[in-house]
């Protein structure tokens, strides 16, 4: 009995402490949430007088010509497979809409690799590092029975609950709208004979759709044979997303300073054959289908806390909401709660780890003869704290049948992961262009689950950014690459005012060393 006792006691100090280290813990976040101080984007190192903005006037002369670039149909379907008569219909279009571009004397035009267009904008300072603002022409296919309207229709209609006139058409978003908002800007800049102090150059890629190596991999290859060193790079990515983190009541503008790698595996099994009424017991197609069960089942581990997963949450935790700003603030001590909390949801989930889809499943060829081999194809997107060879010995782990074989079909490496923060020069010039057009939206570093074609640019720049300039819901990211893609002529004309910020502020020698606190 007295032992008994003396456990007792034992366990309740031992819970006694427990509970007070939790109690301290606890404690410690709450201070450190409720002191957190936000960003004073205003001090963000450009130069708040510079004000100038596009009139009017020249804004309400663009939706119709963005109605008239997504009426041309630039489908890509395979490296090699473009509608190359539509390509250059664009060129021509370009050429037309935007005289000022193609003929200012310090804008020089080039055509790379027959359809994609590269623009070298000459500044009067030779001395400042230039900068590289890109997109594709090319867009994804369609089927139109799906969609509302016709896709290649060029069609301005208002929405029939909001009233809010939307561009239809593919490409309105994925890329078009980037295109279209920089050559729109560039073309106002031209036309008014405004010639910048920085250089800087306009890539547009023609096969960005179908990996982008004949497109921007020559621009890429052109540029590092001129010697050519940039400040910092410029592409699509993610959009500013309205009351889509959980917590944060204000709009997120995520900029993507990383891409995950992009893995194709072809899993092939060979077993006895014969006739359908004498089955094998252990025939190709039940191990195959045990190892894509097992691939489907057991995700690759979470990688959060290697990347700048943590630092997305950190810079959204001063405008979280309770109870979301303490968990946003203190992931030192929430980070297991943070990673069950975004593996339950496939777009969050995407984020934290190297993601597993097996997309193509090959057996047999007459329904009463057991197939003598059977294939599968297997899509991994590669987290960046992950090698190919972590992927595969994962994928040989979970698979567990040696007699599974995996090859390497396709393998794309994840991108480094760019500088940011408000002492890199691009990432400072890119957040005040955000801030000064969505004042009430916050920035932050994220992680790019697609690929784009801004890789081959790494010989030439570390600090490559993905961002697109425009504010959507989580229903409108249905759209890129769907049915019904559109964007609202509000929205476009957003974008437009954007990179004529960038243009403009980068130009001029406002941007300021960032001043330590």
């Amino acid at each position: 009995m007295v032992a008994y006792g003396r456990v007792c006691r034992v366990v309740a100090t031992v819970v006694g402490v427990l509970l007070g280290v939790a109690t301290l813990l606890i404690l410690v976040a709450i201070i450190r949430a409720a002191t957190l101080e936000e960003m004073d984007y205003q001090e963000y190192g450009v130069d708040p007088g510079v004000r100038e903005e596009l009139p009017e006037a020249y804004l309400a002369t663009l939706p119709e010509l963005m109605a008239r670039a997504l009426s041309i149909p630039t489908v890509s379907l395979d490296r090699g497979d473009y509608d190359t008569e539509e390509m250059l219909r664009f060129h021509q279009f370009l050429r037309d809409s935007f005289p000022d571009v193609f003929n200012k004397s310090y804008i020089k035009v080039e055509v790379v690799n027959t359809y994609s267009l590269l623009f070298t904008v000459t500044g009067g300072s030779p001395e400042l590092k230039p900068y590289l603002l890109m997109g594709h022409i090319d867009v994804v296919p369609v089927d139109e029975d799906k969609w509302t309207h016709d896709p290649w229709g060029g069609l301005i209609l208002p929405d029939p609950v909001t009233g809010t006139k939307y561009i239809w058409g593919r490409g309105a978003i994925d890329n078009k709208l980037g295109v279209m908002g920089i050559i729109m800007a560039l073309q106002y800049l031209a036309k008014s004979d405004f010639q910048p102090a920085r250089s800087f150059f306009v890539a547009f890629g023609h096969d960005e759709e179908v990996r982008g190596r004949d497109g921007a991999g020559h621009i890429a290859r052109l540029l590092q044979g001129r010697g050519v060193q940039l400040d910092f790079v410029l592409d699509e990515g993610m959009p500013v997303l309205d009351k889509v983190i959980p917590g944060i009541p204000v709009p997120t503008a995520m900029i993507g300073v990383t891409e995950k790698g992009y893995l194709t595996l072809k899993m092939e099994v060979e077993g006895e054959g014969g006739h359908s009424s004498m089955p094998p017991r252990d025939a190709a197609v039940t191990r195959l289908a045990s190892a894509v069960y097992n691939l489907g089942h057991y995700r690759h581990p979470s990688m959060f806390g290697r990347g700048p997963a943590f630092d997305l949450f950190t810079y959204l935790a001063p405008k979280a909401s309770w109870p979301h700003k303490m968990i946003y603030a203190n992931l030192w001590l929430f980070k297991p709660l943070m990673e069950a909390i975004m593996s339950r949801k496939r777009d969050s989930d995407a984020t934290i780890r190297t993601t597993t889809s097996v997309t193509i499943v090959r057996a047999g060829v007459k329904e009463n003869v057991v197939p003598v081999s059977a294939s599968a194809i297997i899509n991994h997107r590669i987290h960046p704290a992950q090698s190919l060879e972590e992927v595969i010995d994962y994928d040989h782990h979970i698979i567990n049948d040696p007699s599974v074989k995996l090859t390497v079909q396709d393998y794309l490496e994840a991108h480094p992961v760019s500088p940011y923060g408000p002492e890199v020069a691009g990432w400072r010039l890119i957040t005040a262009a955000i801030h000064h057009h969505f004042p009430s939206a916050i920035t932050a570093p994220a992680i790019m689950v697609a690929r784009t074609d801004s890789g081959y640019y790494h010989n030439l720049t570390t600090c490559i950014y993905r961002f697109y300039p425009i504010l959507m819901n989580k229903d409108d990211l249905s759209q890129i690459h769907g049915p019904n893609e559109r964007v609202s002529v509000p929205g476009f004309l957003q974008a437009i005012r954007f990179y004529h910020r960038v243009m403009v502020w980068a130009s001029e020698t406002t941007l300021r060393p960032h001043q330590q606190q």
